[in-house]
């Protein structure tokens, strides 16, 4: 709900503060005195365009904060989806400024103007003859009658059969092709099979590639190494090598073991030998670092650089490297296996189709049945609404009519029906006047949908417009009435509306300096009574205007 409320700089508003509770308050106060500011800037927040002649004059901008409390787990998740950190608390910030500048700030974030219209539209909605009106509008009277009927675990068993129902024809479209175009994508993944597959790719080889070609180009100084250790290691032309001169020494051990018989000399030639065998392992496994590039290392170069370009042309098609190149080519395979087994799985989807869409078609048809019932239930309750508010030649009803398709809602078009006149014609509840009677019809509706249309504050301006008497009275208990399923907030000039108020705000302005300036004030019962009393007899109130107002005061509803 909202808890507060702070202006500046709007109009003849230098800085108001207004707090506000549950159940229904009232706004009221002389003509001229700035209720009509309050909507203006209330309208703001719900993302009106922003209007320069509304900043007070001399101040370069003005601006409206708003606080709401206590929000549903519903509207914190919406609040979240569009990007705000949101814990069950909202505060809405709007600046605008006289050289244009527009400033919109949500739990601190700076948004867009629609994503504050769309943020807001659940928080707060206005019914008076200059704001915008969610009821007016036809795309959300079906889902005032869902939230009237108590649909929803019957609408998301739909909304999920729809879901998949979509799924499967989507599935189906992507496999239907013509024949041409089949032989077309069936040659053409072929050919892109046929490309990375006779490549022989294997892991890691372009590394493998890359490491032999920098060999290569250093092959002279590599080999000048690689025969320097063997030379040295196994065998050499001019000098005897390490191998030959430990075999001179296990020759020599040898003989003389022949003679003294020694085991210490025959682990010694032991020890030599396996020396022996570990050397000459080295000496090869050396020589074996350039024994790949082969005799002619040029022309293993040349096989390098076209295996390279191989790897490189197949990148620039089909993936960064070889593992990427791979599993794009699995990728085409399933596509071409899926394309041959397309005719057998279109017949599959065509009978899970015929299967999803009965099955959806049932349960849009209980839909209907569920709506249909509660349309004629709340037809009758906001006709009987509309009498008890004075507007006895109003009829209103609710069309239900069938679509030809499914939606993503069901297969039904809902709109509020209202004639205002005997003998007229009823229409959608747009095309109706505007005015005090339209804020009846509103107030009539509302006062049925209390609770249920998800709407935390409801704010009437002027609602008793033209009214008095019983009627008033009538409006004030139902306002009150109302207040039961949400928070609400009505700007009176009636005082039979104004007694039944919860809550009472007075507007008024008085002179600053050389300024005017306008306040507002909740008024105990003391000062209720007096304001009352003005509402009734003007200028001139008496003991018995006094009286009145307390007896009217003390009328009002009890409670919630």
């Amino acid at each position: 709900m909202l808890v507060s409320l702070h202006i500046e700089n709007v109009a003849t508003i230098k800085s108001v503060d207004i707090d506000f509770d549950l159940g229904f308050t009232v706004l009221s106060g002389e003509t001229g005195a700035g209720k009509s500011i309050i909507i203006d800037s209330v309208n703001l927040l719900l993302g009106d365009k922003s209007n320069r002649e509304l900043i007070r004059s001399g101040e370069q901008s003005a601006s409206v904060r708003a606080l709401f409390t206590a929000l549903s787990d519903k509207k914190t998740e919406k609040i979240k989806a569009l990007g705000i950190d949101c814990d069950g608390e909202l505060e809405v910030y709007r600046e605008i400024g006289i050289n244009g500048r527009n400033i919109i700030k949500c739990n601190g974030r700076t948004v867009p103007t629609y994503t504050l219209r769309e943020m807001m539209g659940g928080l707060i909605t206005i019914h008076g003859q200059n704001s915008s009106q969610t009821l007016l509008e036809e795309q959300t009277h079906l889902q005032y009658l869902d939230n009237y009927a108590g649909d929803g675990a019957l609408l998301s068993d739909y909304k999920a059969l729809f879901d998949e129902l979509n799924g499967t024809i989507n599935e189906q479209r992507a496999l239907i092709m013509d024949e041409r175009e089949k032989q077309r994508l069936t040659d053409d993944l072929t050919r892109q099979i046929k490309e990375i597959e006779s490549a022989k790719l294997k892991d890691n080889e372009e590394d493998e590639l890359l490491a032999s070609r920098t060999r290569i180009k250093n092959l002279e100084q590599t080999a000048k190494y690689v025969k320097s250790v063997y030379r040295n290691l196994y065998h050499s032309d001019k000098s005897p090598s390490a191998s030959e001169r430990i075999d001179a020494a296990i020759n020599a051990l040898t003989a003389l073991n022949e003679t003294e018989q020694s085991d210490k000399i025959t682990e010694n030639i032991n020890k030599l030998t396996s020396f022996k065998y570990e050397i000459d392992d080295i000496a090869e496994e050396t020589r074996a670092v350039i024994a790949d590039i082969g005799d002619d290392p040029a022309e293993a170069l040349d096989g390098i650089e076209s295996r390279l370009s191989t790897i490189t042309h197949l990148k620039r098609s089909y993936g960064s490297d070889i593992a990427e190149i791979k599993a794009y080519c699995e990728s085409l395979k399933i596509k071409l296996d899926n394309i041959r087994k397309a005719d057998n799985r279109i017949a599959e989807l065509t009978e899970m189709i015929k299967k999803e869409k009965a099955e959806a078609i049932a349960k849009a048809s209980a839909l209907t049945d569920k709506r249909k019932k509660a349309a004629l239930e709340l037809s009758a309750k906001v006709s009987a609404e509309l009498k008890y508010l004075d507007l006895k030649k109003v009829r209103f009803n609710i069309s239900v009519e069938k679509k030809k398709q499914l939606t993503a809602t069901g297969a039904d078009d809902v709109v509020f029906l209202v004639a205002t006149n005997t003998g007229d014609e009823l229409k959608p509840l747009d095309k109706i006047a505007s005015g005090g009677e339209l804020s009846r019809i509103m107030l009539a509706i509302k006062s049925v949908f209390a609770g249920k249309d998800d709407i935390d504050t409801v704010i009437y301006d002027e609602v008793d417009a033209g009214i008095s008497g019983a009627t008033s009275e009538r409006i004030g208990d139902r306002l009150h009435q109302s207040s039961n399923g949400c928070q609400v907030i009505a700007v009176t000039h009636s005082a039979q509306v104004a007694s039944c108020a919860d809550t009472h705000v007075l507007i008024y302005k008085t002179d600053v300096g050389d300024r005017t300036q306008t306040f507002c004030k909740i008024l105990d019962r003391e000062e209720r009574i007096k304001e009352l009393s003005r509402i009734i007899g003007g200028i001139d109130i008496t003991q018995s205007v006094i009286d009145a107002a307390t007896e009217m005061l003390d009328k009002k509803p009890k409670g919630n």
